[in-house]
């Protein structure tokens, strides 16, 4: 594992945060509603997506190094999550497509995103939230290999506005089994969507929920095998996770520079803010949790990308790791701030904004859960190998 970027990555990091930092943060505090498709232009400008697209389908296909360094430039620069999220989103889908996606989805739906259409995963029901195995959106089988689709979803980062959307469903018949997953397109029959979410903040990542009615589809609407599809679910909302814990961390990196030059400046009783230990309890909390992200991230991204047995329980670490750091680092800097920070401003704006990673990507019970399944899955796997008699194990590792 390399522990620095190298030259054409370093390139790649400051060119996305010098279009981070063409953001217009004047917007951020004036009640916002509508998603940035001015830096999400500029993004596609720039090459973003050709970055992780296969050369086969229009894009460049170098690596997920690569695109991690992009989007770590773009973090550490814009001083909002909401199009780190869609970025996020985007990313998942592709990663999806080059790993399930037939030919004919692949030239199809990743075509589209390199042309800048946003797609959509959906992913929690009204009733069950994010516990997939429960979900009431079924998929019903009908005669030569076309089936029905029934059911809601909610929550969904740019379901009014996406161009398609991966739908998380199960066959009909199915307890907690099933999974399947299934490619939809905006504007087809039985496809309702609903209003934009009125949220406490991320105010430009639009969401909302949908429902579907009888949708009739086909087997080339469905991306890998109906019933085979959780493995696959995991496989790439686990990226997705690891990104959140590190944009984490680094959204909090301004916050943190400017937190330290106010705390020199502020004073109290002639002295500055800065000097006193429970002013630097809150600064040095704030840097250990974000270095403490990052690297996680960066490990769970290495372990994913090579296969390694624990990272799906790394990438949920990783989201944890970070969304402590950004959701505790946010409160600290509002008591740091006093009622400055309380007011309408940059400071109140960044605790609304960070207050959403309690939930998206999944939430710390649910994580929690993940990781002593994960835990419990290798503490088997390792007793039943180091019962196995030497001859066997060699065998099943060459």
């Amino acid at each position: 594992m390399d522990l620095q970027w190298n030259e054409r990555q370093q390139a790649l990091r400051a060119k996305y945060a010098q279009i981070g930092s063409q953001v217009d943060h004047s917007a951020l505090h004036a009640g916002r509603q509508a998603f940035d498709q001015d830096t999400w232009d500029r993004l596609l400008e720039a090459g973003l997506w050709k970055i992780i697209v296969p050369a086969e389908y229009g894009g460049e296909g170098t690596d997920w190094w690569d695109f991690t360094a992009a989007l770590e430039g773009l973090a550490s620069s814009v001083r909002t999550p909401g199009i780190l999220l869609s970025v996020i989103a985007q990313a998942g889908m592709v990663h999806a497509l080059n790993l399930f996606g037939t030919e004919a989805q692949k030239r199809d739906y990743l075509g589209r995103i390199l042309k800048g259409k946003l797609s959509a995963t959906a992913i929690a029901d009204p009733d069950t939230g994010t516990d997939v195995r429960s979900t009431s959106s079924v998929l019903t089988p009908g005669p030569n290999e076309t089936f029905l689709l029934n059911g809601a979803k909610y929550n969904i980062a740019h379901a009014p506005v996406a161009d398609f959307t991966l739908v998380v469903c199960k066959l009909d018949g199915h307890a907690r089994d099933g999974i399947s997953l299934i490619l939809l397109d905006a504007g087809t029959k039985g496809l309702e969507v609903g209003e934009y979410d009125q949220k406490l903040g991320n105010l430009d990542l639009p969401t909302g929920p949908m429902k579907f009615n009888n949708i009739p589809l086909h087997y080339g609407d469905l991306l890998g095998v109906p019933g085979k599809g959780l493995r696959n679910l995991i496989t790439f909302v686990s990226l997705g996770r690891l990104y959140y814990g590190l944009v984490s961390a680094w959204l909090v990196e301004p916050m943190l520079k400017a937190a330290m030059s106010y705390a020199q400046q502020r004073q109290t009783f002639e002295v500055p803010v800065l000097e006193f230990q429970y002013v630097q309890k809150k600064l040095t909390d704030m840097r250990i949790s974000a270095e403490a992200a990052k690297w996680t991230a960066y490990g769970a991204l290495q372990q994913l990308l090579a296969g390694a047995p624990e990272a799906g329980m790394t990438c949920s670490i990783a989201k944890l790791v970070g969304a402590e750091a950004i959701t505790s680092g946010a409160i600290d800097l509002l008591k740091l701030y006093g009622t400055k920070g309380y007011h309408q401003g940059e400071v109140s704006t960044f605790l609304r904004d960070a207050l959403a990673f309690c939930a998206v990507g999944g939430t710390e019970e649910m994580h929690r859960r993940n990781i002593i399944s994960q835990m419990k899955r290798l503490e088997a796997k390792a007793a039943k190998q180091a019962a196995e008699p030497p001859q066997e194990r060699i065998l099943e590792t060459a």
